[in-house]
């Protein structure tokens, strides 16, 4: 069976957009938010709220995603948010797994 990984986008207080992955996303919003566990990036800048969630089959694919979406402009993260635009306008077909979850 393969195992669901969850790439993310959170907003910081400060604005900024952070990325990244993980198995659960409640879990991993909280430790960014406690400021221990969280990555070095959302202890500097604390996350103020999730704002995209993509749903991926396995590891290798979400780390895949994560690193494609950390090399996109500011304002096409913005566009992927929004729903102005989707995965497959950005990267073509290589995401067509992964789903966007709200």
């Amino acid at each position: 069976m393969i195992k669901k990984y969850f790439v993310y986008i959170i907003k910081c207080r400060d604005e900024r957009l952070y990325t990244g992955i993980t198995t659960d996303i409640e879990r991993r919003f909280a430790e960014h938010s406690e400021g221990k566990k969280g990555a070095k990036f959302t202890r500097a800048n604390p996350p103020e709220e999730i704002m995209a969630v993509w749903s991926c089959d396995g590891r290798s694919v979400a780390s895949k995603l994560e690193y494609a979406i950390k090399r996109l402009k500011r304002i096409q993260k913005l566009q992927l948010i929004e729903k102005e635009k989707s995965l497959s306008d950005f990267f073509g077909e290589e995401f067509r797994q992964c789903v966007m979850c709200n």
